[in-house]
C-alpha cells in the first residue's frame, strides 16, 4: 500500500523563503555567500517545482489505480456470475441427456416388442395357411369332384322324372342338384380366394 503524500509548503512560504534567501544574498553581493544564496534559491525553486510535479502525476496513478480497482473488482464478480451460469447450464444439459437417453431406451424397448409381435403374428398367420381347413362339427369332407358326380346324378333322376311324369321327384332331383351347385360354386370361390392370396404373400 502507497504511503501517504507529506503536506508540502504552501506556494507563498517557499516564495517567501526564495525572496529572503535572494535579498540575503543581495546584502551580501560582495562574498561568496552570496553565490551560494542564490544557488540554493535556484536549487530550492527547482526542487520545489520537480516536487509538485511529482505530486500531481503521483495523485494521477493513485486515480488510475483506484478505477482500476474497481473495473477489476467489477470484472471478478461477473466472471463469478459467469461461472455460475455455466455451472447451471451443464447441470441442465445433464438433466436434459439424461431424459433423452431414457426417451431412447424407451422406444428401442417399445420397437423391440413391436418387432416380436410382428414377427409372432406372421408365424401365425404362416401356420394358419399351411394348416388343412378345419371341418365343423357335423360336416363331412367332400371331393369336389364327388360333388359334381353327385350333381350330375340328380340332375340326370331329374330328366327321368320329368318323362316319367313324376313331378314330386322331378323337384326333389333338381333342388338338391341345385343345391350341390353353389356348394361347388363356393368351394371354387374359396380355393380361388386362397390361391391369390398365397400369390400376393
Amino acid at each position: 500500500m502507497t504511503e501517504p503524500i507529506s503536506t508540502l509548503p504552501a506556494s507563498t512560504e517557499t516564495t517567501e523563503v526564495l525572496r529572503f534567501l535572494r535579498r540575503f544574498a543581495d546584502l551580501m553581493s560582495t562574498s561568496s555567500n552570496s553565490d551560494n544564496l542564490l544557488r540554493a534559491a535556484g536549487l530550492l525553486e527547482t526542487q520545489g517545482n520537480l516536487l509538485k510535479e511529482t505530486t500531481e502525476l503521483l495523485q494521477a496513478e493513485r486515480s488510475r489505480a483506484a478505477a482500476g480497482a474497481e473495473t477489476r473488482t467489477a470484472f471478478e464478480l461477473r466472471i463469478g456470475e459467469m461461472e455460475r451460469e455455466i455451472l447451471a447450464l451443464t447441470s441442465r444439459l445433464a438433466e436434459q441427456q439424461s431424459r433423452a437417453d431414457e426417451v431412447v431406451a424407451e422406444m428401442e424397448r417399445r420397437q423391440g416388442e413391436f418387432l416380436q409381435r410382428a414377427e409372432e403374428a406372421e408365424a401365425r398367420l404362416v401356420a394358419i395357411r399351411e394348416a388343412p381347413p378345419e371341418i365343423p362339427e357335423g360336416s363331412v369332407a367332400v371331393q369336389l369332384s364327388t360333388l359334381q358326380v353327385a350333381k350330375a346324378q340328380f340332375e340326370s333322376l331329374a330328366a327321368s322324372f320329368e318323362k316319367s311324369g313324376n313331378i314330386v321327384s322331378q323337384v326333389m332331383c333338381e333342388a338338391s342338384a341345385s343345391t350341390l351347385d353353389r356348394v361347388i360354386l363356393d368351394a371354387a370361390a374359396g380355393d380361388d380366394a386362397d390361391d391369390r392370396a398365397q400369390d400376393a404373400a
